[in-house]
């Protein structure tokens, strides 16, 4: 998918940190002055990545308005979490 790395490079790296949409194209494409045209496609792509990284539980969205919208990387539980967890189960 294309974008997909770009994406996945910049959210990985800042868990837990809101990004607008604005934000995430102007990192895709290297932060060049890009024509509407241009700029429409990249964003269109990147939504794609987004929806499909949302569907499978790696970034969140949260809607502010109708046309604000921030997307955040969703940070898996990491082993001594579950661990815990696991213990918890089998001390009952």
């Amino acid at each position: 998918m294309k974008y997909a790395r770009e994406v996945i490079e910049l959210m990985a790296a800042h868990p837990g940190v809101e990004f607008r949409m604005a934000q995430i194209v102007r990192y895709v494409s290297g932060a060049k002055e890009l024509s509407a045209r241009r700029r429409d496609a990249i964003r269109k792509g990147v939504i794609r990545v987004l929806d499909e990284l949302q569907r499978t539980g790696q970034v969140a969205r949260r809607v502010e308005a109708r046309n604000s919208v921030y997307y955040s990387w969703v940070c898996p539980k990491v082993g001594h979490e579950v661990g815990e967890s696991m213990d918890a189960m089998w001390d009952n």
